[in-house]
């Protein structure tokens, strides 16, 4: 029984862990899809400038709310409490904040005390802070609620609307449509009505309405719910000093335009965070809800080494593709960024760290112990900004957040285990993170280890070293969910036989950089032939796309369908039928639309529309007789009639 038990807390994690994931994951394509927008349409100084009103927003945000949010899950799950009455108070507490906001905002803004940071953005703030605040109540509410599909179904809603805004107002509409000159505004806006169609969404979908008591308000509860949240007010604004004062002390020593290029450095590193967070947020509902468990201990030591492991893995892959992505993804006046990511990158493992142990806080509701703990970290991040800023520039910040994260990590890590007392492995701690400097300090030796072949061979022996000591801890986890039969294949995989494998992938790419990926050429034409041979659309086709990239990387990017038009033909020879037909007809045409000429490509498009209808006549004919004679009815043309056209025209 206490088995089975222990089972269902773990695969409660990882089912929670995989809906956070796919909610995430399109936050995660969100930041890779808007970074070259920004940085092609604002310039370095406006993008310094919404870094910084949103650093202030997020500052503000605890103020206004109390921190009620972390009231709303912690209570929210507990079930001696109603819900009702949590989300309840959770409405009335941020409505108070948000008012007072509303009166002391105009002043602020009339005597002119913060223009220098908050400009002519006043109103935008007040509503960016506003639809935030009220979406993260009500988002939070839904995860208390258990109802993890919804919360992930949300993060996609404002995914998908905030890249639709952001696209819009940059690329579509009028440059003017706002006014000259209004970059910053278009990027506000976009967050906040991205925030109002989600909440909306989540309202109406769990029928929030229905948990809302104006009449019946526990007072008892308000309090205690208080006595829990407001501890944890200066707790966030001193982690807030962490994260934010590189940016507003960057803006301060070294002006507008740095702080563009600090903000961009962040975008890459920041997706270390956001994986992290698909774990993180699923972890804190069980830190809460496994917290007066038997096998308590037992359970926080699995998870942090799971934790820690695929921190490290994470990490070291950021680190391997973080050059050649820059120069992808980055607009080039943004370029100089690719020398902060990899200390940034680095940060991430003890910022993630630290929220980690930071739960255990929040489960045992011990949170004016945080307080201290981010005190520190504020203090010391501060401190060295205002002491390296004026001397190594933009080094400085980075290097400050590293050392904040990691002296406050070493003093949860102490404290923190006295309430819950797990074993923390520190041999493969001390091991990966040795490795990752090493790969660190490479990087910022060498900022274009694309022309140092050799060198970048090295940092993927590094990341593939890290990547076999922590495999283990992830695949061990991941074994309580597979079937017996794929566990115990996955299990004979003994570590000598990891090593051989690394060691082999590592010598296939350094052949690649010496042959100038020829063997991955050969390889992928390989397995589109072989997914041939075994009529498996699932290898030939990933093999086709694979080898289009490829090529385009190598060459140009506008010459990826040129790739997929070589591609075509394999499956084209050995099927030859209509679908594969149609298929290489619209990679030619896109091919020579994009490469060759745009009216090229339409002239040949028509031309072979004109032969589609001259060698399919007979079968147009009967779907037109067939519709004009039962109303538009396509249930009427029947597939045996459909095939026999067909096989007419052959």
């Amino acid at each position: 029984m206490a088995q089975e038990k222990k089972r269902s807390s773990y695969k409660k994690l990882f089912s929670n862990t995989l809906v956070f994931a796919i909610g995430s994951f399109s936050s995660k394509v969100l930041v890779l899809l808007l970074i070259p927008i920004y940085t092609s349409y604002l310039t370095t100084a406006e993008l310094g400038v919404t870094d910084v009103l949103t650093q202030i927003a997020n500052w503000i945000i605890p103020l206004v709310t109390m921190t009620i949010t972390e009231s709303i899950i912690r209570f929210g799950l507990d079930k001696a409490y109603d819900k009702r009455r949590v989300f309840t108070i959770g409405n009335i507490i941020c409505a108070a904040g948000l008012a007072v906001f509303g009166v002391i905002l105009p002043v602020v803004n009339f005597t002119g005390v913060a223009d220098k940071y908050i400009g002519g953005y006043a109103a935008l703030l007040f509503a960016y802070v506003f639809m935030s605040s009220v979406k993260s109540l009500y988002t939070t509410f839904v995860r208390a609620m258990e109802r993890v599909k919804l919360f992930a179904a949300a993060g996609i809603v404002a995914t998908v609307f905030t890249l639709f805004f952001t696209a819009l107002f940059y690329m579509v509409l009028p440059t003017d449509f706002l006014g000259e000159g209004t970059g910053i505004e278009k990027y506000l806006l976009a967050t906040i009505l991205s925030d109002l169609i989600t909440t909306l969404f989540v309202t109406f979908r769990a029928k929030l309405w229905k948990y809302v008591d104006f009449k019946h308000i526990d007072r008892e509860m308000m309090h205690t719910m208080l006595q829990y949240s407001v501890p944890l007010i200066p707790a966030q604004l001193l982690w807030l000093v962490t994260n934010s004062s590189d940016s507003f002390m960057t803006t301060h020593y070294l002006g507008s335009a740095s702080n563009g290029i600090l903000s961009a450095a962040y975008k890459i590193p920041n997706i270390v965070a956001t994986v992290y967070m698909m774990f993180g947020q699923a972890w804190n509902m069980s830190a809460i809800t496994e917290n007066d468990s038997e096998d308590r201990d037992r359970f926080y030591q699995n998870v942090f080494d799971f934790n820690q492991s695929l921190l490290y893995i994470l990490a070291g892959g950021c680190m391997l593709i973080i050059q050649p992505l820059t120069n992808v993804m980055i607009g080039e006046s943004f370029r100089e960024c690719v020398r902060y990511s990899p200390i940034l990158i680095y940060s991430t493992i003890f910022s993630c760290f630290t929220t980690f142990m930071g739960s255990i806080y929040l489960a045992s509701k011990k949170t004016k112990r945080s307080l201290f703990t981010s005190l520190v970290s504020g203090v010391i991040n501060v401190g060295l900004n205002i002491l390296l800023i004026p001397r190594i520039g933009l080094y400085a910040p980075p290097i400050s957040t590293v050392a904040s994260y990691l002296t406050v990590f070493i003093i949860r890590a102490v404290d923190s285990r006295k309430l819950v007392p797990f074993k923390i492995d520190m041999r493969k701690m001390l091991i990966s993170n040795a490795i990752l400097v090493a790969m660190l300090a490479i990087l910022l030796t060498e900022t274009n280890l694309m022309s140092r072949p050799l060198l970048y061979l090295l940092v993927l022996a590094l990341f593939m070293t890290v990547f076999v000591l922590n495999l283990r801890s992830i695949s061990r986890l991941f074994f309580r969910f597979l079937p017996t039969r794929i566990a115990d294949a996955i299990a004979q995989i003994s570590t000598r036989k990891l090593i051989l494998l690394s060691a082999a992938f590592t010598v296939f790419i350094a052949l690649n950089f010496l042959l100038k990926f020829i063997p991955m050429y050969i390889l992928l034409v390989g397995g589109v032939l072989y997914g041939l041979r075994r009529d498996s659309k699932m290898i030939f086709i990933p093999c086709s796309l694979l080898f289009a990239l490829l090529f385009a990387a190598l060459t140009r990017w506008n010459l990826f369908f040129a790739g997929l038009l070589a591609m075509s033909v394999f499956p084209l020879v050995k099927y030859r039928s209509f679908k594969y037909i149609a298929a290489t007809a619209v990679m030619l045409n896109v091919f020579l639309s994009v490469c060759v000429n745009p009216w090229l490509g339409i002239f040949v498009a028509l031309l072979e529309i004109i032969a589609f209808i001259i060698v399919y006549r007979e079968v147009i004919a009967v779907i037109v007789r067939d519709y004009i004679e039962n109303g538009l009815d396509r249930q009427s043309l029947s597939r045996k009639r459909w095939r026999n056209c067909k096989s007419k025209t052959k």
